[in-house]
């Protein structure tokens, strides 16, 4: 989150800062924050998707109306916190909207609670019940028997207020519909009193004492303990345990369906929904009765975030995003263990749980010394299962979006990028600034789908329009060595490809041959870009291109350092191409994993660069990047050669030949049952390609 108006300016002034940040904006449900020069919140939002809201506030500004014009001229900064369904999401929005009080949602947003039942205790006063002479008023003083009766015999009700007066309080319900459907469902078996306390005091039975709605405690006809165990049956009713109702419900709908009463089998219907609605919602209250805060941790390089929920009375009251520094090497239990050590030590309050992602390392000491300064016990809990796993996996992930953000943000600060790339060049002693550094990265299946991936950082930022991949097409087996030369060969061979039809390098130049006397030409395919090989002396054909301009700037531009994914091994693989290539003096270097080390060519000790170097972090973050766009690539070509019909093996057989021969035969197996003539008999398909699929299948 910005917190001067000199970073926060940034964001709007740079166009592609903002594009970038919209990018990484979850697209799942959740609610965001604007804010203003002064990092005020201006205004809260939910969204299903937050990242498709969040675009269609900064696109077409001209065609929105006025007041949301006004709201974009103001917005410096933007915030969100990620949720797991629209509901949470509606809740939580809500919340935010009481706590700041943003400007732009005041006339927009209607400020009225969300509903909840109350179930007063049996004895105790109720001042704020509606119904009465007069709401908070003291009852009559000739009038003292008939109050304390009717609190003996208390109504549940519907409230947008929650006290702590030793009610039992259910909710908050986002559809008041749904919970007032429910409640006429519970009162079919559950047959409490509704009516008023100036009704009830009268002692006369009402219409709903007729038709079994209620159980008659004005007439004397069920004592105060039968209706205090009454509404203890109500209250498990609404903790969860429904299935006596539901069996009922579902009997029902049964029966009136095979009486052919629709209406009636609807009505059951409707019900169990509506009772399904508030399961969803309780699972949540449940979760979370209790003061509670969640914390999420997100990690990367020497950064990272930590997002703190703050639970009270079962709703989000709060979100705060701290930032972490100097957790280079740290896993996110240590950092926890650190932050939650620093965080409550100066804290004026401690709720009684704590719920984390992962268990501290030193768990039993930190809960001793949060203990120590609640001046109470306090839990640090870990949760598997159900809804408080939920929100704590719902904090991690806004931690992560959070992380993400500030990562993006750094990445456009150029005092800040300019820094490290000049350190990166004075420690690898550079020529120039490696303002382009491209990274390659090799991944396989025990040989098997092998897939080459570039990757591409222009002023310390990546630039997905000039990643590219190649189907490694001439190695055998997992052999990274040679993965990386063809990868390199054929990358090279494009740049040189298109100088040469550009008139840049001649032909028969040996800069633009592949050192051993053959022009290299590039060609593309479904697998990434090849290299075919011709000789020389041969008039070279010309090269086929990509139809965008983005694949000519990508390989018509050399960079300024080339980082390959591995050791000395890679590194003296990938540094032969580029001299045999004629283009030796390009800076190469290799980044071991194991620890971290920096490889050049000629030189036997490495460079290592400190452990919490910035400098270090963005050449991991290049490399990490290039085994991330290596695996998707090869995943996806996995994928899809797990899915190929054993026919596409067959040299000579297309599409139109393959739905000819399952025409005819029905399967695969039907085709590797039949003789050479049977399938030589199908109409288009040669001989010479029937013994084949006899051969291969």
């Amino acid at each position: 989150m910005a917190t001067t108006a000199a970073r926060a300016a940034r964001l709007l002034d740079n166009a592609e800062l903002l594009r970038q940040r919209l990018k990484e904006a979850p697209e799942g449900p959740g609610v965001y924050l604007m804010r203003d020069l002064e990092a005020r919140v201006v205004y809260v939002g939910k969204a299903a998707n937050l990242r498709n809201r969040l675009r269609s506030y900064f696109s077409g500004v001209d065609s929105h109306p006025l007041r949301t014009r006004q709201l974009v001229e103001r917005i410096f900064d933007f915030e969100v916190v990620h949720c797991t369904t629209e509901r949470e999401a509606l809740l939580l929005e809500n919340e935010f909207i009481k706590r700041y009080r943003p400007r732009f949602n005041i006339r927009l947003k209607d400020d009225k609670n969300y509903l909840y039942l109350k179930i007063p205790r049996p004895g105790a006063p109720d001042a704020l019940a509606p119904g009465t002479a007069r709401e908070g008023a003291r009852a009559p003083r000739g009038d003292a028997e008939s109050a304390a009766r009717a609190a003996m015999f208390p109504r549940p009700y519907y409230t947008r207020r929650m006290a702590r007066d030793g009610a039992r309080y259910f909710g908050p319900y986002t559809s008041a519909q749904s919970l007032r459907t429910t409640v006429k469902s519970l009162r079919t078996i559950f047959p409490f009193r509704t009516c008023g306390d100036e009704v009830f005091r009268r002692g006369r039975v009402c219409l709903d004492y007729h038709i079994n709605r209620c159980s008659g405690p004005c007439a004397g006809n069920i004592d105060a303990e039968g209706y205090a165990e009454l509404l203890d049956e109500v209250q498990l009713f609404m903790e969860g345990r429904s299935e006596v109702l539901t069996a009922q419900l579902k009997d029902q709908m049964k029966g009136a369906a095979e009486r052919l009463d629709y209406e009636a089998a609807a009505r059951a219907r409707d019900r169990l929904r509506a009772i399904d609605r508030i399961r969803e919602r309780q699972r949540m209250v449940r979760g979370a009765r209790d003061d509670r805060d969640v914390v999420g941790v997100a990690l990367e390089g020497n950064r990272g975030m930590v997002t703190v929920l703050s639970v009270r009375e079962g709703k989000v009251a709060m979100m705060e995003n701290h930032a972490l520094e100097g957790v280079a090497g740290l896993s996110a239990a240590d950092a926890l263990e650190s932050f939650v050590g620093q965080y409550y030590g100066d804290a004026s309050s401690l709720p009684r749980t704590i719920v984390v992602a992962e268990r501290p390392p030193g768990h039993a000491l930190l809960q001793e010394f949060l203990s120590e300064q609640r001046g109470g016990p306090v839990e640090v809990r870990v949760p598997q299962r159900g809804a408080a796993r939920e929100l704590v996996e719902q904090a991690t992930q806004t931690a992560a979006t959070a992380l993400r953000q500030a990562r993006i943000e750094a990445d456009f600060d150029a005092d800040r990028t300019e820094g490290l790339l000049a350190d990166l060049q004075a420690r690898l002693d550079l020529p120039e600034l490696p303002r382009r550094i491209e990274c390659y990265d090799i991944s396989n299946t025990m040989g098997t789908n092998s897939v080459g991936s570039m990757v591409v950082f222009e002023d310390g930022r990546p630039r997905p329009a000039h990643y590219r991949h190649f189907g490694i097409r001439t190695v055998e087996g997992a052999n990274d060595f040679a993965s990386i030369e063809e990868t390199l060969r054929r990358r090279i061979g494009r740049h040189l490809g298109q100088a040469a039809s550009a008139g840049d390098v001649p032909v028969d130049d040996p800069a633009g041959s592949n050192g051993g006397g053959r022009v290299v030409e590039p060609v593309e395919d479904g697998g990434g870009l090849a290299v075919a090989e011709e000789p020389a002396g041969e008039p070279p054909r010309q090269p086929r291109r990509r139809s965008t301009a983005a694949a000519d700037d990508s390989f018509g531009t050399l960079p300024d350092l080339i980082l390959i994914d591995g050791g000395k091994g890679q590194l003296a693989a990938a540094h032969a191409v580029l001299v045999e290539s004629g283009l030796g003096d390009v800076p190469i270097a290799g980044l071991a994993k194991r620890n971290e080390e920096l490889f050049l060519p000629g030189r036997a000790d490495p460079v290592v660069l400190p452990s919490d170097s910035p400098t270090l972090f963005l050449v991991q973050r290049v490399r990490d990047e290039a085994h991330r766009f290596a695996i998707t690539r090869h995943r996806a070509r996995r994928g899809k050669e797990a899915l190929r019909s054993r026919l596409d093996i067959v040299s000579g057989l297309g599409p139109a030949r393959r739905r000819a021969l399952l025409r005819q035969f029905g399967s695969i197996e039907g085709i590797r049952d039949a003789t050479v003539d049977e399938l030589a008999a199908v109409p288009g398909l040669p001989r010479s390609v029937a013994v084949r699929i006899k051969e291969l299948i």
